[in-house]
């Protein structure tokens, strides 16, 4: 039991002395860590470690908070100036939609035809009369899609680098983990032996 205990201690020590030799142009995202304690930890990712890594960089780089104010200004633009046009197509999807439902509470079968071809043919003319904005929005969509595509592969590529530079300066000495093997191996044997008494 003593050595039990004696191997905690020591795991503790080594955790304490790793966690105060940081270097010190470790990024903050990365100093908030807890310490991992299984193999399998280090297959759940961090969604957000990408971004805090981005914004660090933000603050640093004005190159980059340049083209981050670009993007956030024409994302703004874009919402103000589609926010009137969405409005227009969402409201008459809505008048359809309720048109639609209040034909079913017509009786006669003869007039709910009637009124159901007439609502058709004002909604089919409402559509050719509006395809070129449909069009447009559907381009401006598009082009949004491909913006944020380019964005998080700018952010990744940009982060990338950064986490190399950590890679490189923040290699853990792995000799007292080696150690603790051995002592492993030691302290397994001693207990084998107890039990084979």
């Amino acid at each position: 039991m003593k050595n039990l205990t004696l191997i905690s201690a020591l795991i503790l020590i080594s955790l304490l002395l790793s966690c105060q030799q940081k270097a010190a142009d470790t990024p903050e995202s990365f100093q908030d860590k807890s310490v991992i304690n299984d193999i399998s930890s280090l297959k759940r990712s961090n969604p957000d470690l990408i971004t805090n890594l981005y914004n660090e960089i933000l603050e640093k780089n004005q190159e980059i908070k340049a083209l981050e104010k670009k993007i956030t200004k024409l994302k703004n633009e874009t919402a103000e100036n589609t926010e009137n046009i969405n409005k227009y197509f969402s409201n008459n999807q809505d008048y359809y939609n309720a048109a639609y439902n209040n034909i079913e509470l017509i009786q006669d079968s003869v007039l709910r035809e009637k009124i159901f071809e007439k609502l058709s043919e004002n909604e089919n003319s409402f559509n050719t009369k509006t395809e070129k904005i449909t069009s447009l929005l559907a381009d401006i969509s598009q082009k949004h899609a491909e913006l944020n595509d380019c964005y998080n592969a700018l952010k990744i590529l940009v982060t990338m680098h950064q986490n190399e530079e950590y890679q490189n300066n923040n290699l853990p000495d792995t000799v007292a983990v080696y150690n603790l093997k051995g002592r492993y191996d030691t302290v397994i044997k001693l207990i084998k032996e107890k039990i084979n008494e």
